[in-house]
């Protein structure tokens, strides 16, 4: 990682991978990494975050395994993020595109509050993940 560069990230899950509902989507490829504000070990389900705006966007095809309801969510310290998510009424075993983009602002940290944050991306029921590509770029 330079220091010198835009804190950026691209990571990338294109095999199939079964996630269950509420479970957590893994990036095994990092394309790209840049910075020192971002940071994942690829083949991790957790983005960290310092200090700073982040623009946030993940694209998806997301296959259910039972027909109903299935999307993605990001996830923040545990938390859903409002707004970060896209969901589709599927068929089981029928393919659907999602994706969505959302703003993330974490706040400096002190000796006695640790602001950093880890964003995840959910399975909101259980299906088949793949073409999954989570981008952060450090706005400020």
């Amino acid at each position: 990682m330079a220091c010198n560069q835009k804190s950026a990230l691209t990571t990338v899950a294109t095999a199939a991978q079964t996630v269950a509902a509420n479970g957590f989507v893994n990036f095994p490829t990092n394309n790209l990494l840049t910075g020192v504000a971002i940071g994942h070990v690829a083949g991790s389900t957790s983005v960290n975050l310092i200090r700073g705006l982040y623009l946030v966007t993940l694209n998806a095809d997301v296959t259910p395994t039972a027909a109903g309801d299935i999307g993605l969510q990001l996830v923040r310290n545990g938390v859903t993020v409002p707004g970060a998510e896209a969901t589709v009424t599927g068929a089981t075993g029928d393919t659907y595109n999602i994706g969505f983009a959302t703003l993330i602002r974490v706040l400096p940290s002190c000796c006695v509050i640790n602001n950093n944050s880890e964003l995840q991306v959910q399975a909101t029921a259980a299906g088949t993940i793949s073409n999954a590509s989570l981008s952060v770029v450090r706005l400020a």
